[in-house]
């Protein structure tokens, strides 16, 4: 097993077409590798492309694409006020 090597955003090209590993894709999505082995193996997340049968390559374009089309997640803009409990059952009173 491999151990997790460090990946340095910086160098990264900002350029649309710019291929990169599951490595730097991990990083730039703040999830594991494991992550994105699950959502290919389930035919889910970001487009990729095989090379050589074992070389998992990302489009940078693809990534932005995709990480656009999710939902933001979040709350909304007024916070909820927490949940008020009803009265309820009583208490079972202690002997």
């Amino acid at each position: 097993m491999r151990a997790s090597r460090p990946v340095d955003l910086t160098q990264i090209p900002a350029v649309p077409w710019a291929w990169v590993d599951e490595h730097v894709y991990a990083a730039i999505r703040g999830c594991s590798v494991k992550v994105l082995q699950r959502e290919r193996r389930l035919n889910i997340g970001c487009r990729f492309r095989r090379i050589n049968g074992t070389a998992i390559r990302y489009k940078l374009g693809d990534i932005t694409a995709f990480l656009e089309s999710q939902p933001g997640g979040g709350g909304s803009p007024i916070p909820a006020a927490p949940a008020r409990r009803g009265p309820g059952r009583p208490r079972r009173s202690l002997p």
